[in-house]
């Protein structure tokens, strides 16, 4: 059995999880969440010294955990946010006191992700995404494994021109905008009727309809409901966080685009994404640690 601490650099999140695993198995042990929104500290392409500040205010509490548990090792990595500030290279080295980060590609984001969720839904083929705050990241499945994988900026901060408040204003807009970044062609092996998902921002989707896997007809029943709802009314309404309570309605309308450009009649969220991915990756597969 090895113990496994995991650090997350998101564009909204930064999280730091720690898992038992034990053979192929994984289980959360530890789980602490801030809700940063770091992506909003990106000035004139950098991150800012007040970001970058909050970031190792963070990582420096997350290093004292750390030291409390004891894991087998660390595996920290950051994602959308720290790849496209032109900044990256020093803020990491600045970082590095307190840990190693990785600054991940979009396409191992994606491929990642989508290890993480088939080690909780198990399909031979379909196509996968994993929606965040900064980038949308898609891979078609191919005999139970990523095959395709590619990330668009298409986060759920991203469409902030049809939001206010927290209330959609342009639905058209968004889907419109998702349709000019994502094209079917690009997943040319994907032959399913069945679309995998992961992120914070749909998980709440399980909450609202009391399960996890729905038809079209259900999600764009729901999207109706949710998007004239106010962020407080949502939270209240369905016990969700007001953080994710701001986000679902919008990651829900690029959901419903998703299925109607793929074509796809129902969707499966998955409690496994990333952090799990790499962690199979790295240890389980690879043995590292």
């Amino acid at each position: 059995m090895k113990k496994i601490a995991v650090i997350d650099i998101g564009s909204n999140t930064i999280k730091l999880v720690v898992y038992k695993v034990k053979g192929k198995k994984l289980e959360k042990i530890f789980s602490d969440s801030l809700y940063v929104r770091l992506l909003n500290y990106l000035k004139s392409k950098e991150l800012s010294e007040e970001g970058v500040l909050k970031l190792e205010l963070i990582l420096k509490d997350f290093r004292e955990r750390i030291e409390e548990l004891q894991p087998d090792c660390t595996i920290a990595f950051a994602t959308y946010v720290l790849r496209i500030a032109q900044n990256s290279k020093e803020v990491i080295d600045r970082l590095r006191k307190y840990f190693d980060i990785e600054m991940l590609s979009g396409e191992e984001e994606a491929y990642y992700s989508s290890l993480g969720a088939l080690l909780d839904v198990k399909v031979k083929k379909g196509l996968f995404f994993d929606i965040g705050g900064g980038s949308l990241e898609i891979c078609d499945i191919v005999e139970s494994k990523p095959n395709s994988c590619r990330s668009y900026p298409l986060g759920t901060l991203s469409f902030k021109d049809f939001v206010k408040n927290g209330l959609i204003k342009d639905e058209i807009g968004i889907r419109r905008m998702v349709r000019d970044y994502v094209n079917p062609y690009d997943f040319e092996n994907f032959e399913s009727e069945i679309l995998i998902g992961v992120g914070g921002s749909i998980r709440p989707l399980r909450k609202i309809l009391g399960r996890r896997r729905f038809k079209r007809k259900q999600l764009k029943e729901v999207v109706e409901k949710i998007k004239r709802m106010k962020p407080i009314e949502i939270m209240e309404s369905f016990g969700i966080s007001i953080e994710r309570a701001k986000t679902v309605a919008v990651a829900s309308v690029v959901v419903l685009e998703l299925m109607d450009i793929f074509k796809v009649k129902e969707l499966v969220i998955s409690k496994f994404g990333i952090r799990e991915g790499i962690v199979y990756k790295r240890v389980v597969e690879d043995g590292i640690c």
